[in-house]
């Protein structure tokens, strides 16, 4: 789930958001379930997953914004090394 407007980054004041991943775009990405431990499937109602997962995720924003404190709780994993940038490590220039 992406988040276009409000620039959540903006709100934050600079301070790193909490239960985002990094992407390349302007909006933010929203960390809403862990895809390993299969708590998604696309089977699932969109209204009973994605869109309360958000609204619940936009609520502890609101109140990390507040307290600097993210009590929602959830793990957010660290994120795996892409395969062809540890690749392109290993090349020795010459």
């Amino acid at each position: 789930m992406f988040v276009v407007r409000p620039n959540l980054q903006e709100l934050a004041n600079g301070r790193a958001l909490p239960h985002v991943y990094k992407h390349d775009g302007p909006e933010t990405k929203l960390c809403l379930w862990l895809p390993r431990k299969n708590e998604w499937t696309p089977q699932m109602r969109l209204l009973e997953t994605y869109i309360s997962w958000t609204s619940e995720w936009l609520n502890y924003f609101e109140e990390w914004l507040l307290t600097n404190e993210w009590a929602g709780g959830g793990e957010h994993p660290v994120p795996r090394q892409k395969r062809w940038a540890a690749d392109r490590r290993r090349e020795v220039p010459q």
